[in-house]
């Protein structure tokens, strides 16, 4: 799809630094084979196998041009240990838990993220959202703009008239089980964000309900109209409305009927949920049944990118996050 080839064509044109700490996975070596041999990134593997680089030929991967990290043996382990420490202590971590959870692959390259070593991790292929989130959240930390970590899915549906050519933000669909509306305020802003820098166009926000424009009264409604308010208080150059059912939301015939005063309705290419249970049914039902490419989760929220990714991820959609990761890296800094 055309904006997944830009993307990876902008990927390559950056050359930013990704630390893959999931390399017992083959999709996450294969990718990251594809990666060195397109120049899409550079790379640095994390693994505690001290024969990795035998293993790994053994198994038709030459990495020996790339820089591999052993947490258990490496030079920064006790720092690291010492860091995580002092950020979690307060919760009761111990000196040796502190250096137990840094011994983990994926706690280690998210440090190296949190002290410049890389410009940013892709992970999840064997780890669960939850724990590349803690890892990212406790290592790298929160962004200024907002205090809520959350999850976004890039959308692309082949023939598809509706968002943008038929490519979408979903969010969010990992993290916030049961958003408050001040949390999906901040869900919308960086889901928002994400779109303008991954699609580089114009990003249309639709609060996403069973309910459009007050066509049903409920306290679910009520969350979303006070998501609205906050939002055009908090964010007001954000171009977002709701309540909207998915129809009125990207629907220009319906949203006519439904809600014919909204900038909005008709024309959403971002869609925030209510809700975990929905955001993560609804991308995989348009991933499985309308055979739409995706990209996710992306992990928001985070002083330097992070990508998550499904455990049932393919090799194409390791690549895609490096490439996304890559490109966040450069915008996000600036």
């Amino acid at each position: 799809m055309e904006i997944l080839e830009t993307i990876r064509k902008r990927a390559k044109a950056v050359q930013r630094t990704v630390i893959l700490p999931e390399t017992r996975d083959k999709r996450v070596l294969q990718a990251a084979k594809f990666t060195i041999e397109q120049k899409l990134a550079r790379l640095i593997l994390v693994s505690d196998d001290p024969d990795f680089l035998k293993t790994a030929a053994a198994d038709g991967f030459d990495f020996s041009g790339v820089p591999v990290v052993n947490p258990l043996t490496s030079p920064e382990l006790p720092g690291f240990a010492q860091k995580f420490y002092e950020i979690r202590r307060h919760k009761g971590v111990t000196e040796e838990q502190a250096l137990a959870q840094v011994k983990n692959p994926v706690t280690f390259a998210a440090m190296m993220v949190g002290n410049g070593s890389a410009d940013g991790m892709v992970a999840g292929a064997v780890t669960t959202t939850a724990d590349v989130a803690k890892a990212a959240i406790y290592c790298v930390g929160f962004g200024e703009k907002v205090r809520t970590i959350s999850s976004c899915f890039l959308i692309c549906v082949p023939d598809c008239q509706y968002g943008e050519a038929g490519t979408f933000i979903f969010s969010d669909c990992g993290v916030v089980p049961d958003p408050s509306p001040m949390q999906l305020a901040n869900i919308a802003a960086s889901a928002a964000d994400l779109f303008r820098i991954l699609v580089q166009k114009e990003p249309r926000v639709a609060l996403l309900s069973f309910s459009t424009k007050g066509s049903a009264s409920h306290e679910m409604v009520d969350k979303i109209t006070r998501t609205r308010e906050i939002i055009h208080e908090k964010f007001p150059d954000l171009i977002a409305d709701g309540e909207f059912q998915l129809d009125a939301a990207i629907v220009p015939e319906v949203a006519k009927i439904k809600a014919p005063d909204s900038d909005v309705a008709g024309h959403a290419n971002v869609l925030i949920f209510p809700d975990l249970n929905a955001g993560n049914i609804c991308y995989k039902m348009a991933q499985r049944l309308a055979k739409a490419g995706v990209i996710g989760p992306i992990l928001n929220g985070l002083k330097k990118p992070c990508s998550d990714l499904s455990r049932g991820c393919t090799v194409d959609e390791v690549v895609d996050a490096i490439c996304t990761t890559a490109i966040r890296a450069v915008e996000e800094g600036k």
